[in-house]
């Protein structure tokens, strides 16, 4: 299982564009790459707020570090320029790393502004995907409802 062993923020814009109390915010976290160099896996990040209703807005570009065995490293990275995909346990790691420099980051930068503190208090969890659940069928209408 990988370790985050470090990281930073390389970027930060923080603005307010309209003087309204926000109601509410959308945030996103996007990889923008993984690379591996035998243990070590470098993810660049950028995590958005999106404040409704066009309030304003924070942007925190970042890099993480982690440890991993060698083969899974290069198998993560091998996986994400092939597919843009990251297997679900590393997701897992990826998120809640990101969003817990985001909450203290943008916390930092959204106060001068009078803007909410962007907190996702919980941890972040990815379940494997589900089975569809059984479609129900109506119930067949007998022979003597189909002529009334």
């Amino acid at each position: 299982m990988a370790t985050v062993t470090g990281g930073k923020v390389v970027y930060i814009e923080a603005k307010r564009d309209k003087p309204e109390v926000p109601k509410g915010m959308n945030m996103n976290v996007n990889v923008e790459d993984v690379a591996a160099n035998k243990d070590e896996i470098t993810v660049q990040y950028l995590f958005t707020v999106t404040y409704n209703d066009e309030v304003g807005t924070i942007k925190i570009r970042g890099v993480m570090h982690a440890k991993e065995d060698p083969k899974k490293a290069k198998d993560i990275a091998k996986e994400w320029k092939e597919s843009k995909k990251l297997p679900d346990e590393f997701v897992e790691l990826v998120m809640n790393y990101v969003n817990y420099v985001g909450g203290v980051a943008g916390t930092f930068f959204s106060q001068p502004l009078g803007l909410n503190a962007p907190l996702m208090l919980m941890p972040i969890r990815v379940k494997p995907p589900t089975a569809p659940a059984p479609q129900m069928q109506a119930p067949m209408k007998a022979e003597k409802d189909k002529a009334a």
